[in-house]
Protein backbone atom coordinates (compact mmCIF):
# COMPACT_ATOMS: atom_id res chain seq x y z
CA UNK A 1 0.00 0.00 0.00
CA UNK A 2 1.01 3.59 -1.14
CA UNK A 3 0.04 6.56 0.61
CA UNK A 4 0.71 10.61 0.59
CA UNK A 5 1.11 12.09 3.75
CA UNK A 6 1.89 16.00 4.44
CA UNK A 7 5.55 15.99 6.28
CA UNK A 8 4.29 17.59 9.15
CA UNK A 9 2.66 13.94 10.23
CA UNK A 10 6.48 12.68 9.82
CA UNK A 11 8.80 15.22 10.16
CA UNK A 12 12.01 13.07 10.83
CA UNK A 13 11.72 12.40 7.10
CA UNK A 14 12.66 15.60 5.95
CA UNK A 15 15.90 14.91 5.57
CA UNK A 16 15.22 11.24 3.34
CA UNK A 17 13.11 13.78 1.07
CA UNK A 18 15.93 15.95 0.69
CA UNK A 19 18.80 13.13 -0.05
CA UNK A 20 16.05 11.67 -2.46
CA UNK A 21 16.16 14.95 -4.28
CA UNK A 22 19.24 14.91 -4.32
CA UNK A 23 19.55 11.85 -6.40
CA UNK A 24 17.62 13.08 -8.83
CA UNK A 25 19.12 16.58 -8.88
CA UNK A 26 22.61 16.74 -7.02
CA UNK A 27 22.48 20.47 -6.56
CA UNK A 28 19.11 20.65 -5.15
CA UNK A 29 19.31 23.28 -2.40
CA UNK A 30 16.09 24.45 -0.69
CA UNK A 31 15.08 24.83 2.13
CA UNK A 32 11.91 22.25 2.49
CA UNK A 33 9.85 23.79 5.07
CA UNK A 34 9.29 28.12 5.39
CA UNK A 35 6.46 29.70 6.63
CA UNK A 36 5.91 31.19 3.21
CA UNK A 37 5.21 27.84 1.81
CA UNK A 38 3.96 24.64 2.68
CA UNK A 39 5.69 21.73 4.05
CA UNK A 40 6.42 18.88 1.34
CA UNK A 41 4.54 16.38 0.97
CA UNK A 42 5.54 12.64 1.43
CA UNK A 43 4.89 9.22 -0.45
CA UNK A 44 5.44 6.10 1.50
CA UNK A 45 5.72 2.70 0.87
CA UNK A 46 4.68 0.00 3.35
CA UNK A 47 6.15 -0.13 6.21
CA UNK A 48 6.85 3.93 6.32
CA UNK A 49 9.22 3.40 3.28
CA UNK A 50 9.89 7.15 1.26
CA UNK A 51 9.34 6.30 -2.33
CA UNK A 52 8.63 9.76 -3.23
CA UNK A 53 7.58 13.51 -2.77
CA UNK A 54 6.22 16.80 -3.41
CA UNK A 55 8.48 19.84 -2.05
CA UNK A 56 7.22 23.49 -2.57
CA UNK A 57 8.98 26.96 -2.98
CA UNK A 58 8.29 30.26 -3.77
CA UNK A 59 9.57 32.32 -6.76
CA UNK A 60 8.87 35.01 -8.81
CA UNK A 61 6.39 35.18 -11.39
CA UNK A 62 8.08 35.06 -15.41
CA UNK A 63 6.77 38.65 -15.48
CA UNK A 64 8.72 39.31 -12.49
CA UNK A 65 6.74 41.76 -10.47
CA UNK A 66 5.09 39.29 -8.29
CA UNK A 67 6.27 36.48 -5.99
CA UNK A 68 4.54 33.01 -5.92
CA UNK A 69 4.34 29.47 -4.83
CA UNK A 70 5.57 27.22 -7.10
CA UNK A 71 6.20 23.43 -6.87
CA UNK A 72 9.69 23.05 -6.29
CA UNK A 73 10.13 19.85 -7.00
CA UNK A 74 8.32 16.02 -7.39
CA UNK A 75 10.01 12.67 -7.61
CA UNK A 76 8.69 8.89 -7.36
CA UNK A 77 11.26 6.51 -7.07
CA UNK A 78 11.21 4.48 -11.07
CA UNK A 79 9.67 1.35 -9.53
CA UNK A 80 6.61 3.26 -8.43
CA UNK A 81 6.30 5.36 -11.66
CA UNK A 82 3.82 5.22 -14.04
CA UNK A 83 1.38 4.07 -11.24
CA UNK A 84 -0.33 7.61 -10.92
CA UNK A 85 2.03 8.70 -7.63
CA UNK A 86 3.28 11.74 -9.22
CA UNK A 87 -0.33 12.81 -10.05
CA UNK A 88 -1.56 12.24 -6.66
CA UNK A 89 0.98 14.37 -5.34
CA UNK A 90 0.22 16.97 -7.56
CA UNK A 91 -3.58 16.97 -6.47
CA UNK A 92 -2.71 16.59 -3.36
CA UNK A 93 0.00 19.53 -3.76
CA UNK A 94 -3.00 21.77 -5.26
CA UNK A 95 -4.86 21.16 -2.35
CA UNK A 96 -2.34 21.95 0.12
CA UNK A 97 -1.31 25.34 -1.46
CA UNK A 98 -5.35 26.16 -1.87
CA UNK A 99 -5.56 25.14 2.05
CA UNK A 100 -2.11 27.51 2.40
CA UNK A 101 -4.23 30.45 1.02
CA UNK A 102 -2.90 30.54 -2.68
CA UNK A 103 -5.12 30.56 -5.53
CA UNK A 104 -2.35 29.88 -8.32
CA UNK A 105 0.40 27.61 -7.98
CA UNK A 106 2.93 27.44 -10.57
CA UNK A 107 5.56 24.93 -11.44
CA UNK A 108 8.61 24.99 -14.15
CA UNK A 109 8.89 21.70 -15.50
CA UNK A 110 10.78 19.19 -18.52
CA UNK A 111 7.83 16.86 -18.46
CA UNK A 112 4.89 19.23 -19.55
CA UNK A 113 2.27 15.99 -20.68
CA UNK A 114 2.21 15.34 -16.69
CA UNK A 115 0.80 18.67 -16.06
CA UNK A 116 -1.32 19.52 -19.30
CA UNK A 117 -3.09 15.54 -18.37
CA UNK A 118 -3.92 17.87 -14.96
CA UNK A 119 -5.45 20.78 -16.75
CA UNK A 120 -2.61 23.02 -15.92
CA UNK A 121 -2.07 25.74 -18.06
CA UNK A 122 0.88 26.55 -20.31
CA UNK A 123 2.73 30.03 -19.28
CA UNK A 124 5.82 30.35 -21.36
CA UNK A 125 8.68 28.31 -22.48
CA UNK A 126 12.55 27.80 -22.82
CA UNK A 127 14.81 25.72 -24.14
CA UNK A 128 15.11 24.15 -20.51
CA UNK A 129 11.66 23.44 -19.43
CA UNK A 130 8.03 25.14 -19.67
CA UNK A 131 6.37 27.21 -16.93
CA UNK A 132 2.70 26.21 -16.22
CA UNK A 133 0.02 27.66 -13.51
CA UNK A 134 -2.88 25.62 -12.03
CA UNK A 135 -5.92 28.89 -10.47
CA UNK A 136 -6.87 26.89 -7.34
CA UNK A 137 -10.14 28.81 -6.77
CA UNK A 138 -10.88 29.94 -3.27
CA UNK A 139 -8.30 28.75 -0.13
CA UNK A 140 -10.88 27.11 2.10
Amino acid sequence: MVKVLHSDAQPHLLDALLALFETKWPDFESTLTNERFPSPLLLLAAPNRLVGGLSFTTALLPDRATEAVWINAVMVLPEFQRKGFASELIDLGCATARAFGANRLFVYTDVPNLYIKLGWQNVTSDKGGQVFNKVLGCAQ
